[in-house]
């Protein structure tokens, strides 16, 4: 877990790109016929059925996939969405790792692929499925490669992109995988303190070590001095290459003691590839011993703390209207009342095509989409290569004209400037 720059600027930014063109690009396999390409709906049913061979053990595929004849081990990215119908997995398909990740671009996948890569390496002919086979699987078998043949960002996202032509990593995993390209190659780069949490509101029984972020959009670190620890928590402090202090508060449970510092040692060995473990020091609140009261000693006694509050989340505070209004009590949407997406491309077109089924790769720069949430807003989403002829007066009446859905408020974003509420209500549509 490294050495941390000594300021924000030192701290490592990152700009979402796709590889460089030349970046070790392979022919895909279905070839395009430049005069008339394929859209990107047709791209999407193409691959739909095909079981894509990254590796001879290493497969990725969606929902609508062909299912192999021989013995597999899944990966199931994304629990809550249901296989078709028609198509679950047969008897020979075994599920060997089921976690349930969103396509948004606030959604963590790093704090995930310890344990996706302890599977890998335990398994033989693992699928790794998504929705669609887009952007979670995909971006997760780019971390695979990585991770297991110490390949770089650009190399590991060619040769996926080879065997599936569309793969496309919503911005936030690029960002992510891009920080894992930088954490493999300097200590430096990689946080200071975790903290081992509930993964998110919808999936508050699976615990993870988290990254304390001093400003998460910004990407940059919090120090040890800056991160406020609870009684029912556990935080995780990288004091050297070789030296981790695991603090427990007085309410942190055994169990919890033993996975976080599991996870530890499945961070260094698979995500950094380090051959030697670090040794684990457990520090009790109200017990804590001098060097690492020294270590995350403030600078000055009136430093602000960050208090990471997401430890009591057994108690979910009422912060999102838009979650608190449309969750009912079993944590489950009816179909009637989740957020629905539409697109359009051009001001010509008759009517907003609804997509049944959708995940941030909907959402391509040369359409608009409306994402509806029922009794709250709506969203007009611009990509950025819209037409200036969509202007907000043509935007809203588009949207108002429609006489299947009474409309709520509107707010118009546009791509790469989204706040957190649209991807809020756009992941709860899944």
């Amino acid at each position: 877990m490294g050495q941390q720059p000594s300021s924000s600027r030192d701290s490592f930014g990152i700009v979402p790109s796709e590889p460089p063109a030349n970046a070790d690009k392979k022919l895909p396999p279905q070839h395009v016929n430049v005069d008339d390409p394929p859209s990107r709906k047709e791209r999407l049913a193409v691959c739909a059925p095909i079981l894509s061979a990254i590796r001879p053990w290493l497969f990725v595929a969606g929902h609508g996939v062909v299912w192999p004849k021989q013995s597999h081990s899944l990966i199931n990215l994304a629990s809550e969405v249901p296989f078709l119908e028609d198509n679950p997995p047969p008897p020979h398909i075994h599920s060997v790792l089921t976690l349930a990740l969103r396509d948004g671009a606030t959604q963590e996948i790093l704090p995930f692929l310890p344990r996706v890569l302890e599977t890998v390496q335990t398994q033989d002919n693992v699928i790794v499925m998504c929705q669609q086979g887009v952007s979670r699987s995909c971006a997760t078998a780019i971390a695979i490669l990585m991770c297991r043949e110490s390949m770089s960002y650009a190399s590991a996202f060619a040769d996926v992109k080879a065997a599936r032509d569309v793969c496309s990593p919503n911005a936030g995993f690029i960002c992510q995988l891009m920080e894992l390209h930088a954490q493999r190659q300097d200590q430096a780069k990689r946080p200071r303190v975790y903290r081992f949490v509930p993964h998110a509101l919808h999936d508050l029984a699976t615990n993870v070590l988290k990254p304390c972020w001093l400003t998460p959009h910004a990407r940059i670190h919090a120090t040890p001095a800056q991160v406020r620890r609870r009684s029912n928590g556990i935080y995780v402090y990288s004091e050297s290459p070789l030296t981790v202090f695991l603090w427990r508060g007085q309410d942190a449970t055994d169990a919890n003691v033993t996975s976080a510092t599991t996870e530890v040692h499945l961070w260094y060995l698979h995500l950094w590839g380090e051959t030697t473990m670090p040794s684990v020091i457990v520090e009790r609140e109200g017990a804590e011993s001098a060097a690492f009261l020294s270590f995350v000693q403030p600078a000055a006694l009136d430093d602000a703390t960050i208090d990471f509050d997401d430890v009591s989340w057994t108690e979910p505070p009422r912060t999102r209207q838009v979650e608190d209004d449309l969750a009912p009590s079993d944590g489950l949407l009816d179909s009637s009342r989740k957020p629905q997406l539409r697109v359009i491309e051009s001001v010509d077109d008759e009517s907003w095509e609804l997509l049944q089924e959708y995940d941030s790769s909907d959402l391509v720069p040369n359409q608009v989409g409306w994402l509806h949430v029922p009794g709250d807003r709506d969203y007009i989403w611009l990509g950025k290569a819209c037409k200036s002829s969509w202007t907000y007066d043509v935007l809203v009446q588009r949207v108002q004209r429609d006489p299947s859905i009474q409309a709520g408020p509107i707010t118009i974003v546009r791509e790469k400037e989204e706040p957190e509420a649209f991807w809020t209500a756009f992941e709860m549509g899944y």
